[in-house]
């Protein structure tokens, strides 16, 4: 059978201040015209739906939209919808029993027996030939594994373990094993390659999350992960893929590439993978490409972009991000660079400073230091780790006399 597994669509999400419902449309219209194309037994969603809990208005709009577009694109396609950690796993559950008669699977939750252990047979889910009818693959729909769930005294990576194992045990019991068993899965593996900074996948601090996937049986024909957005394999044995997210999360992520994995699975378990490959609607740019500019050398970037036309309605202009080198602030850079950019067909994120010679750092604050500070310590604090020196003394002076400004208001 056909498989497309996708995942890490974020709906909702907004990006430096600029909403993305154009372009995550964009991405939801290609995947129904990639099931259209490819015609899949099943799509597989593995996670993160959603940006946050509650996303906007339009974002739940471009959810149900794709549902329907993407069914009647392929009629008896089945799609399966697990929740990541950035979704509420009620809410992607509610319309469950509805979605459920057209074909449509979802899995928020892990479901408890009365005596409260996990009723691990009921995220079982037989997928079928859409030609046929015929149950080809098992499926077990695991969804982000959340505290509540995890076995008394277990870290994650030791209950997701369990978890896989109990379902093969399940299955084995059950007299199901005579057909290929698949497994969605939405967690950080520890050989997964990630941005060394800005990530947006939400990782525990220290890497305490990470589950050595090779530990989980090869008797998985494949795992379809979700959580990390690049996409890459991490184990060829059992077959484990994140599929990527859908559109570039960061600045870190200008360079990812974009798509759907494809799975074709034999009926002796054997996977073959392939990727499709998406273009997102819009590209992310920084000045310089690489590196950090002075701020004549952005002004000068900035005069050598495109500009804008008066018919051209934004659709597909680039983010753009800008890193300047600054020896010592200068306030009005900013306002300056956005005038500049108002005649240029770019959206503008962010502008950053990037010091040549890396601060030398003060030790750090604890509790008790940080109550000895005055505000213009932390100031003084601030500014020599921004730019390797002390507060000018204008600047200190202002300082000064912004405090005696507040402290007269408090009086």
């Amino acid at each position: 059978m056909k498989i497309l597994h996708t995942a890490d669509w974020h709906l909702g999400n907004i990006f430096h201040g600029h909403d993305r419902e154009t372009e995550q449309r964009h991405f939801l219209l290609w995947l129904v015209d990639t099931i259209r194309l490819y015609a899949p037994d099943a799509v597989i969603v593995a996670g993160d739906v959603f940006d946050s809990s509650n996303p906007p208005v339009w974002a739940e709009a471009l959810y149900y939209d794709f549902i329907r577009r993407a069914t009647e694109a392929l009629p008896g396609v089945e799609i399966v919808i697990v929740a990541g950690n950035h979704d509420s796993p009620r809410r992607l559950e509610a319309p469950a029993p509805l979605l459920g008669l057209h074909n449509i699977y979802i899995r928020g939750c892990i479901p408890h027996d009365r005596d409260g252990m996990p009723n691990i047979e009921s995220l079982a889910l037989p997928l079928h030939d859409r030609e046929t009818g015929h149950e080809a693959c098992i499926c077990w729909t695991m969804p982000f594994l959340r505290a509540a769930d995890m076995p008394e005294g277990m870290t994650q990576p030791e209950a997701l373990k369990w978890y896989y194992d109990q379902f093969l045990k399940a299955m084995g019991s059950k007299g199901r094993r005579d057909l290929p068993v698949i497994a969605t899965g939405h967690f950080y593996t520890s050989n997964a390659e990630i941005c060394a900074n800005e990530h947006s996948e939400r990782l525990v601090v220290g890497g305490q999350d990470r589950v050595d996937v090779s530990v989980l049986s090869a008797e998985y024909s494949y795992i379809a992960l979700g959580h990390i957005h690049k996409a890459q394999c991490v184990s060829s044995r059992p077959a484990a893929y994140y599929a990527g997210s859908a559109l570039p999360m960061s600045f870190s992520e200008k360079r990812y590439e974009h798509g759907v994995n494809l799975i074709e699975i034999a009926p002796d378990g054997s996977a073959r993978i392939s990727r499709i490959s998406y273009e997102p609607l819009r590209s992310l740019i920084s000045i310089p490409q690489n590196g950090s500019a002075s701020p004549d050398g952005v002004r000068y970037e900035i005069e050598k972009l495109p500009s804008r036309k008066s018919d051209d309605t934004g659709m597909k202009w680039p983010y753009l991000e800008i890193r300047v080198t600054q020896e010592q602030p200068e306030p009005g850079l900013l306002s300056e660079v956005s005038n500049l950019l108002q005649t240029k067909a770019v959206h503008f994120c962010r502008m950053t400073a990037v010091q040549h010679n890396a601060p030398e750092r003060e030790p750090e604050l604890t509790v008790e230091r940080l109550k000895t500070l005055s505000p213009l310590d932390m100031a003084q604090r601030v500014y020599k780790e921004m730019y390797s020196d002390y507060l000018p003394e204008e600047m200190e002076k202002r300082f000064r006399t912004a405090l005696e400004e507040v402290a007269d208001e408090e009086r």
